[in-house]
């Protein structure tokens, strides 16, 4: 089978490897689609805290069960499934308290455990046992549920912020995972969903998924001018999709009073530092968040969602690629002028 390992960081070959085969409690999968996912080309370009050399990259999901070891229940080999990124421990603080996604001991595909890029993909036992795995309908597509996993991520920013239905949400960004953002916050009926982004056909794009007002512009005070000239008493809920210092600045001077900013993306420890005014922060009481990966209820959740709204996710791909072209791929999502959520085929 070809997969697609990284060595190191900038060191990413597509290479003929053998078929895993299950152990006991393990299962494989046959996988139709994979997403190029922004971490999988940060952990290309700069390595991770938690990446094991070498790895499969991928963690964007779905396939069919090819093989099945002893003791797994509940799969049969033909099963049509999609697989969550990450397996908990369930055991550590966090999991305990109701944290599972920020788990002390997660597996990862395509950072710890071999991943989804590739044309057969192990699932490790802790994976089953905790539920990570859900079976697709037959009259399902199975590409996209390879989308179930980063819509996952964005419910999970969402409930963070906790917009309630006449309060409005801002996503700074024009990307996949704002258009998702989109998605999501019009199926939690929340009544004003405003984006600000770069590039028109995609804001005309936020609109026609729900977006009701859309802002465009580099020039970070005259859009700040724009949108409180639409919501002068700012919005409760702010998700920062794409992190600079601009649009931290952004976000921070257009939530409302008592409301809540999410930094949506992580990015590598070299670029993650920024200056932020604390005075904005204290006087209006501005909760300053993160959002990191999600729980497996909100990852059922986007199945859920996808199962119904999966004809609106689609209109976010705009590339697909052979796994073969991975690096054509990355090349492609580089291009913001033209690229949204890429996806990686096998068929």
């Amino acid at each position: 089978m070809k997969a697609a390992i990284l060595y190191k960081p900038l060191s990413l070959e597509v290479k003929e490897v053998e078929i895993p085969r299950p152990k006991s409690k393990e299962l494989v999968i046959k996988v139709d689609t994979s997403g190029l996912c922004p971490s999988d080309v940060k952990v290309y370009r700069y390595g991770g805290y938690n990446v094991k050399y070498p790895v499969i990259l991928g963690h964007e999901v779905s396939g069919e069960v090819y093989s099945i070891g002893d003791g797994v229940e509940g799969f049969k080999e033909k099963d049509r499934v999609v697989v969550a990124a990450d397996a908990y421990c369930g055991k550590c603080r966090m999991c305990r308290i109701g944290k599972e996604n920020i788990c002390d001991d997660q597996l990862s595909l395509g950072y710890n455990v071999d991943g989804a890029h590739a044309d057969y993909m192990l699932v490790p036992s802790r994976f089953i046992e905790r539920g990570g795995i859900l079976k697709v309908p037959d009259w399902m597509p199975l590409e996209p549920m390879a989308l179930t996993e980063p819509f996952a991520c964005t419910i999970h920013s969402l409930r963070i912020l906790d917009v309630k239905y006449d309060d409005g949400v801002l996503i700074i960004g024009d990307g996949p995972m704002s258009l998702m953002h989109v998605i999501v916050a019009k199926a939690f009926g929340i009544s004003k969903i405003a984006v600000i982004g770069l590039h028109d056909w995609k804001l005309k794009l936020a609109e026609s998924l729900g977006a009701t007002h859309v802002y465009k512009g580099s020039d970070k005070e005259k859009v700040i001018e724009s949108v409180k000239n639409d919501f002068p008493n700012g919005l409760a809920g702010v998700s920062v999709t794409v992190v600079n210092e601009e649009t931290v600045y952004e976000a921070l001077k257009l939530s409302s009073k008592g409301g809540k900013v999410v930094i949506f993306s992580g990015l590598p420890i070299n670029h993650s530092m920024y200056m932020i005014d604390s005075n904005i922060i204290h006087y209006n009481e501005i909760e300053l968040t993160g959002s990191s990966g999600y729980t497996y209820e909100e990852f059922e959740l986007a199945y859920r969602l996808l199962l119904k709204e999966y004809n609106q996710a689609m209109k976010i791909v705009t590339h697909r690629f052979k796994l073969e072209d991975i690096h054509q791929a990355i090349k492609a999502w580089d291009d913001k002028e033209s690229s949204l959520k890429i996806l990686l085929k096998r068929s």
